[in-house]
């Protein structure tokens, strides 16, 4: 790893120094209008420098100092569906007439930059939704992850109210990869009860790729890729930022958020803080039963489900001709409670509150995430180079007390588990533009774990895991509106896992000196080859069908090899297999788009054949470790997965906008002729919104909109899996903005299960303790823009 780091700085050394040779710089300039010829306000940013501009508003605009080479120019205005434009500048300015569609529905005037190519919408063959800061913080529900849950094909995996991870077309865990700004998140996912260490607040722009991305992204890609991509840099001579303020009523959730960021001659910088605080929430329900046991919900909340966060994170950087480089630190460090009864037995004593709602008592986690990110991109002649390098550090730690899990005292303390998890990772892109036909990207990927534990339980051993992977992707534009790509990637991992030896108690609970293995040696090297092709068919303008069809694999990781343990927040015992395989899918996604400027339809079937799928299954058994619940193992079947996703928006009038979201998952063990545990029941979001762009001096930009999710009934369940009913949950907001100045202040209000529905949400963890989720949530927002310093 040293020396793959050492040989990507020498890179970016060599790079810097070969373009600073060439320094003849020339100008785009030109004319944003819409199809009628009227200019337009838009905004122009050059996409490899992170650079732009604003029209006037005869829609003229100028970007000087750029080399000859060539970029990706993306142009956005709102009320015109997005454009992104190839562009080569060789010794003289570039002068351009472009042209914005008219479009009533809001999504299309975002860019999609996912797409490796950085080429438009209708180039790319895969299906990606983007959603930008304005989506997040209307959908903002607390966590990252819950703000997606409105896109098509996109669930949550829910334990309480402040720990979610997102669910692809029935997958999670390690088979979604979430790129935050190049690097893979890695942190303990493969756990239900382990949320995404990412703040809600520090999200501009997320793209999700829906189906197989392993070509681009690595085997964790085989389901889908959420990549967080940071915003453009802010103009020269500015120094803006905001503060966010919110409170939910279900948890008394208290939320603050400050951010500045500023560009001073191109050299650029950017701060946040948030502080987040809540209660035990509440349920629409008195009482639960477990175990054959009724207990007491008291005054409707959840023991010890309060929590608090504090995150932080600088960037800064410098944007020059011959590209850009960045360096990003931030820390996410998240104090939850676990709720009384998922440690051990509960009873009536132990569910009582102290009197004291925001306490945060044993058992509870504590989690901390430290990520240092380097991004550079360097131009060279007409090609681009990006590396991108990171370092994070994953912490983990549970705490309970000794004796309900059955031990003694231990030197510890209350530490019942910690991990440690160390992450270095390397990666390297070259763009290569071989003529306006045929372009390529070839790549380089690499990372290296090491992972250490502690506490008086064991779950996951020490371990360090070594991959690399390799990939060359080439498109090419058949004819204007056939544009073609395939791809082939070659990795390779070593998985060096210790074993563990556990001490062996008698009786009354003293050291007999003896122990008892719970997980061998493993040494295990894989090697796998995978390959994908696709292509976009623009039918005409309004039309476009897309294909994608792709190999993928998944290298199994350390905790389906080696666990052996009590996994509390799962409420079970989980055991691993050394001789697993790795998994291989064969899989074809679809995608048919009908787009006009007042409605928007698409639907994107799928299809995919796993062999050696690895999952985790409940046995019908119980553990015979102490404080356990029900015994789970790792299998490995030959498994499909079939379904569709479907999204429709249709605006009929100015100011008002329906919209519809519906998907549906098909799985089948093909070895058991049973389901697969864990899959999402199928869903509706049905939603109407009325805004109007001004209503009065004093009120600008105001919307109000209503939701109504149905969820149907999940019947197709594993062996010993429980089902769960179909519901339907109530959804409403309303938001506006002051203007004051050259700023606005922006007030949201939103609600979440207005009829206090009670339901059991399928991938909740707590259902399986027969809790019920959430109960009604009203959440007040208020957003307050500030400018320091303006060019």
């Amino acid at each position: 790893m040293r020396i793959i780091l050492l040989s990507s700085f020498f890179l970016v050394y060599l790079s810097l120094f070969s373009v600073a040779q060439e320094r003849s710089f020339f100008a785009i300039e030109g004319t944003v209008r819409s199809e009628s010829g009227e200019g337009l306000p838009a905004t122009i940013i050059v996409h490899e420098l992170g650079k732009g501009t604003a029209a006037d508003l005869e829609g003229n605009f100028r970007i000087d100092g750029l080399n000859p080479g060539n970029y990706h120019l993306h142009v956005t205005h709102l009320g015109y569906k997005a454009l992104t434009k190839t562009i080569r500048i060789t010794t003289e300015d570039l002068q351009l007439d472009l042209r914005l569609e008219e479009s009533a529905i809001t999504l299309q005037s975002l860019t999609i930059e996912a797409n490796p190519f950085k080429n438009g919408p209708v180039e790319q063959s895969q299906s990606i939704e983007v959603v930008d800061r304005e989506f997040m913080e209307k959908n903002n529900s607390g966590t990252f992850a819950n703000a997606l849950e409105k896109l098509p094909g996109i669930s949550t995996i829910n334990t309480g109210v402040g720990i979610s991870k997102p669910v692809i077309r029935g997958m999670s865990f390690n088979r979604i990869m979430v790129n935050d700004r190049g690097i893979k998140q890695e942190g303990q996912q493969w756990g239900a009860d382990h949320g995404l260490e990412i703040d809600p607040f520090d999200v501009d722009r997320v793209e999700v790729v829906k189906g197989p991305a392993s070509l681009i992204y690595g085997s964790d890609g085989m389901s889908g890729v959420i990549n967080i991509s940071p915003a453009p840099f802010p103009r020269e001579g500015n120094i803006q930022g905001h503060l966010i303020n919110s409170y939910r009523t279900n948890n008394a959730m208290r939320s603050h958020s400050a951010m500045v960021e500023g560009n001073k001659n191109d050299f650029v910088f950017k701060g946040r803080v948030t502080l987040q605080d809540f209660q035990d929430y509440r349920v629409p329900a008195d009482r639960f039963v477990y175990a054959g046991f009724e207990l007491p919900v008291y005054d409707n909340r959840l023991k010890n489900t309060a929590g608090k966060e504090r995150h932080f994170s600088l960037m800064t950087g410098w944007r020059k001709n011959w590209g850009k480089s960045t360096l990003t630190v931030s820390r996410f460090q998240q104090k939850a409670g676990i709720f009384t009864g998922a440690v051990g037995i509960p009873n009536s004593y132990n569910l009582r509150h102290n009197g004291d709602y925001g306490d945060i008592e044993f058992p509870r986690q504590d989690n901390t995430h430290l990520k240092v990110i380097s991004n550079t991109t360097i131009q060279l002649k007409e090609n681009w180079l990006e590396l991108d390098l990171g370092y994070q550090r994953n912490e983990r730690m549970e705490q309970s007390l000794p004796h309900i899990h059955g031990v003694g005292p231990t030197p510890e303390g209350n530490l019942a588990l910690a991990l440690y998890l160390n992450t270095f990772t390397a990666n390297a892109r070259l763009n290569y533009h071989i003529n306006p036909k045929h372009q390529s990207i070839i790549g380089f990927q690499s990372s290296l774990m090491d992972n250490r534990f502690g506490g008086f339980e064991f779950l996951l051993p020490a371990f360090r895991s070594l991959n690399a992977g390799l990939f060359y992707f080439h498109e090419y534009r058949w004819t204007n509106n056939l544009i073609v790509n395939a791809g082939l990637r070659l990795d390779g991992a070593r998985h060096v896992i210790q074993s563990h030896e556990q001490p062996v108690y008698d009786q009354s609970l003293n050291p007999t000196g003896e122990t008892v293995q719970r997980n061998p040696d493993i040494d295990r090297d894989f090697f796998n080859i995978s390959g994908a092709t696709g292509f976009s068919w623009i039918l005409n303008e309004h039309n476009n069908f897309k294909l994608n069809l792709g190999s993928s694999f998944r290298i199994p990781t350390p905790i389906e090899l080696a666990t052996n343990g009590i996994h509390h927040g799962n409420f079970r015992h989980e055991i691993g297999d050394a001789d697993l395989k790795s998994e291989r899918s064969y899989q074809a996604d679809l995608n048919f788009t009908h787009s006009l400027d007042k409605l928007l339809f698409g639907i994107s079937p799928f299809i995919a054949y796993y062999q050696d799928y690895i999952y985790l299954a409940p046995t019908g058994r119980f553990s015979t470790l102490s404080g356990a619940s029900t015994l789970w193992e790792y299998r490995q079947n030959n498994a499909l997965f079939a379904g569709a996703e479907l999204k429709f928006q249709w605006a009929p009038i100015q100011g008002i906008q329906f919209s519809l979201a519906g998907e549906y998952i098909y799985n089948q063990n093909l070895d058991t002729r049973l389901p697969l545990p864990l899959t999402p029941p199928a869903s509706v979001l049905s939603s109407i919104e009325y805004s109007l762009p001004k209503t009065l001096w004093f009120i600008a930009n105001s919307y109000f909109y209503l939701e109504y999710r149905q969820v149907a009934a999940q019947n197709r369940v594993d062996r010993n899996e429980r089902t769960t009913g179909g519901y339907g949950l109530l959804q409403a907001g309303l938001g506006w903005e002051i203007p004051l100045g050259s700023k606005a202040w922006k007030i949201q209000i939103s609600g979440q299960n207005l009829l206090d529905t009670y339901y059991f949400n399928h991938l909740s963890r707590y259902r399986l303790l027969n809790l019920p989720e959430q109960g009604r949530n009203i959440n007040f927002n208020l957003k307050i823009p500030f400018q320091l310093k303006s060019n």
